[in-house]
């Protein structure tokens, strides 16, 4: 998250806990030392923090930063901030990255608009953090844009710009934050803030490819949406398979349908429910209800509606409304001896107890 001295980023990528849009997230991109030192210094700077020996590392920042130099400023700041080698100590952090950052090192500002933006020893102000990512993106830090978009997107105490949140994700996206290309090809699908542009957003999908964990998930869901066309249809099964072996459970879920609705294959729907029990079993509600659904129909199989509560009451629990309705529902239908199978069966499932409105009653 914070940054030494340019240029060398390791891909490391965090979900933001506060983010509740499914596919936006913000990227979390780790650090290397840069060299800007003067040569000897950068060396001997690098091969301590290679043998690990962080306290000598701070030790040569210290002394440079002291003479005025800005990366080693930036630098003693980073392990003031990660406590390695000195004691952690995030303002006296905040107070070297300052003095960096008035010497115009783009990283510095990157680090402090991140301190304000975590609250990194200070209260979390995501206006100030936009004031210091904004200067450092305006220098072409392609982390500050997408964070700056971030902060747009989401507001830094009001409402969003999405066009703005876009610009930022253009000229980061350039410069190869993947993130950012994702949360572009989004906006481009929501045409939110930016034209609707779904064949550019299905380009930067496919640039990204299985170097983005989301990118062929949500190339498949646009494939599906053209299901009347066959290659769309076989685009998006191909890929959904693919997804489905190897664990993911939105693509089990989706497979399954495909074979259960007979969209872009013969119908299966034994095979169908197969999949749709892969997801529902990695606690997916969405394929919880849904299996539910398959059950209480007698699709891929005999219609057990015992199961079906159960699998109901599961999604429900994790809240899923739909799930809760069709839990109440079936309930009525269950004799007071399918009841306490039904209750057996949740327990077996991994549910000690349900929601009221979803589990089965005495």
């Amino acid at each position: 998250m914070y940054r030494n001295a340019p240029n060398k980023p390791v891909e490391c990528r965090q979900r933001t806990a506060s983010d509740k849009r499914p596919w936006l997230r913000a990227a979390l991109l780790a650090l290397a030392l840069g060299a800007v030192c003067p040569a000897a210094r950068a060396a001997s700077a690098a091969q301590l923090l290679a043998r690990g020996d962080y306290a000598g590392a701070a030790a040569v920042f210290e002394a440079d930063a002291r003479l005025g130099k800005a990366v080693a400023q930036n630098n003693l700041g980073v392990l003031l901030l990660r406590g390695q080698g000195v004691s952690k100590d995030p303002v006296a952090a905040r107070g070297w990255f300052e003095k960096a950052a008035a010497q115009g090192l783009r990283g510095a500002m990157y680090n402090l608009g991140m301190i304000f933006l975590r609250g990194y020893g200070t209260a979390v102000d995501r206006v100030t953090a936009a004031g210091w990512l904004d200067r450092a993106a305006q220098l072409g830090d392609p982390e500050a844009q997408f964070y700056l978009g971030m902060l747009h997107y989401r507001g830094t105490g009001g409402g969003g710009n999405p066009a703005v949140a876009g610009h930022w994700f253009e000229l980061a996206a350039a410069q190869g934050v993947k993130e950012a290309q994702f949360n572009l090809a989004l906006l481009l699908l929501e045409g939110k803030g930016l034209q609707p542009d779904e064949s550019r957003a299905v380009g930067l999908l496919e640039q990204l490819g299985e170097s983005h964990p989301d990118a062929e998930l949500v190339l498949a869901r646009i494939h599906l949406q053209h299901g009347e066309d066959a290659p769309r249809a076989a685009a998006a099964l191909r890929l959904f398979r693919k997804l489905a072996e190897n664990g993911r459970p939105e693509a089990q879920a989706a497979l399954g349908m495909m074979y259960v609705t007979g969209t872009g294959l013969k119908a299966d729907p034994e095979e169908g429910r197969f999949w749709v029990a892969e997801a529902a079993r990695q606690g997916f509600a969405p394929a919880q209800r849904q299996l539910g659904d398959l059950h209480a129909a007698g699709v891929g199989g005999e219609r057990d509606l015992v199961e079906a509560q159960a699998w109901y009451a599961l999604g429900a629990a994790q809240g899923d409304d739909e799930a809760g309705q069709r839990a109440a529902a079936v309930m009525k239908e269950l004799t007071p001896e399918n009841r306490e199978k039904a209750r057996a069966r949740l327990k077996a499932l991994g549910l000690e107890a349900a929601p009221a409105a979803a589990a089965p009653a005495p």
